[in-house]
């Protein structure tokens, strides 16, 4: 009983705190950018907050059970294009005075590939969201035995919670906890690992031994290659990474959270290699259930006050994503699509269709994660990334490095095109 009330009261009380700090949102500017107002460590919670979650940390357990340091692409790539973000985009996104990396985009391209760019990255944001379900209901069924409905049910009500209750500055509240959290389980949960195989090399001869290949292009070179630069234009291309930027106080804000976040992010991928490929030698058992690699071992090492502890840490790192990603869909939606309408600009207030939007995204994507329940949780991130990258990254580029170029506009048939060519050569691979 005590291992439940735990799990319950620390969720809880973080789902509190981050409702406190939504309290003075009025109106949709506020509720996607806090009033343009974030610090350099606030920018930073936001993109930790919603870039590290259930791909960062369950899923990345699940791969490196499966194939070893290649499950360290999602992090790798995520903290080389937070410092690309920062090195070279900082400053005119944050000028840009702009909402949505798609609106920013159109003042080049025009309104058609401004809703074209919105809706497709918004298809991608989507995707990755539901590998926040598939591990949120992993974790839940690790604590409370749930089925896989109301699993799923449950972390859509609760992701709902969060997202409408704080806006981006619960985000970025969210993020700060998730930070010191994630670092705290997975460098307990390492050291546990390591220490639990006899240490660094006695634990690499032991995986060895099991025939797994240990390369970072385990699973095939190409596939890999394809799956790191979809991270790395993928997160170049995500709304609510970029809202981040756009909601900093200043450039310089902007830019070091940015980098920050580019620090922070790639150990924690590697401390959960430690951790899957430990349990890829102490518990074969687990090859038909890869998805609660993590909170098994959790549930294994540590005492259950503590594991209850860790386990909610981790729900709310993994939901805590998804409600940010939901945000940056919603955002989209609105200042991309609805508030260019009149009618619906006139008759209804921002923050009730934002929240409108929040409500459809997360019901469609509870569907969506009970429909692929038997998939890898990172497969779900990568292509994710890579749609979303399509869709934005060269356009991005486009308008940030050559903005007075004449022949600029002249590459618009080939930004319509690229996310078509991408599905394709997905279905084909």
């Amino acid at each position: 009983m005590l291992y439940y009330l735990i799990f319950v009261v620390v969720f809880v009380a973080v789902m509190v705190l981050s409702a406190r700090t939504g309290r003075g949102v009025a109106s949709g500017t506020d509720f996607a950018l806090s009033g343009r107002n974030a610090s350099s460590a606030d920018v930073a919670w936001i993109i930790i907050g919603t870039l590290v979650g259930g791909a960062s940390t369950v899923g990345t357990v699940q791969m490196a059970y499966l194939y070893g340091f290649a499950a360290w692409h999602f992090t790798l790539g995520s903290g080389l294009a937070c410092l690309v973000m920062a090195l070279f985009f900082a400053r005119a996104l944050r000028e840009s005075e702009s909402v949505t990396v798609a609106e920013y985009i159109g003042q080049q391209f025009g309104p058609r590939f401004r809703t074209y760019s919105s809706i497709i990255a918004s298809s991608g944001m989507l995707m990755q969201i539901v590998a926040q379900f598939l591990a949120a209901t992993a974790l839940l069924g690790a604590v409370f035995g749930f089925g896989h409905v109301a699993a799923i049910t449950l972390s859509a009500l609760l992701t709902l919670g969060m997202i409408v209750s704080g806006g981006i500055a619960g985000a970025g509240l969210v993020g700060k906890l998730k930070c010191f959290l994630l670092y705290l389980i997975m460098l307990l949960c390492a050291a546990i690992a390591l220490y639990g195989a006899g240490g660094w090399g006695p634990l690499l001869t032991a995986a060895r031994a099991t025939g797994m290949d240990l390369s970072l292009f385990s699973y095939g070179s190409r596939a890999a290659a394809v799956d790191l630069g979809s991270m790395l234009v993928g997160v170049l291309s995500t709304q609510i990474y970029l809202q981040a930027l756009f909601s900093a106080k200043s450039v310089r804000a902007a830019r070091q959270g940015a980098l920050l976040s580019a620090a922070l992010t790639p150990p924690l991928g590697f401390l959960g290699i430690i951790v899957g490929l430990s349990l890829r030698v102490s518990a074969p058992e687990l090859a038909t259930d890869t998805a609660r690699a993590l909170p098994f071992f959790i549930n294994r090492s540590f005492p259950p006050a503590v594991a209850a502890f860790f386990l909610a840490g981790l729900l709310l790192v993994v939901l805590g994503t998804g409600a940010g990603l939901a945000l940056g869909v919603s955002t989209n939606l609105f200042n991309d699509l609805f508030a260019r309408t009149t009618w619906i600009r006139r008759r209804w207030n921002s923050m009730l269709i934002m929240r409108a939007c929040c409500l459809l995204i997360v019901l469609l994507t509870a569907v969506l994660a009970w429909l692929s329940l038997n998939t890898a949780i990172l497969k779900w991130s990568y292509v994710a990334m890579g749609l979303r990258g399509t869709a934005v990254f060269a356009g991005l580029c486009l308008v940030v490095f050559f903005p007075k170029a004449p022949w600029v506009r002249t590459m618009k048939p080939i930004l319509f095109a690229l996310p078509v060519l991408y599905l394709l050569f997905i279905a084909l691979r």
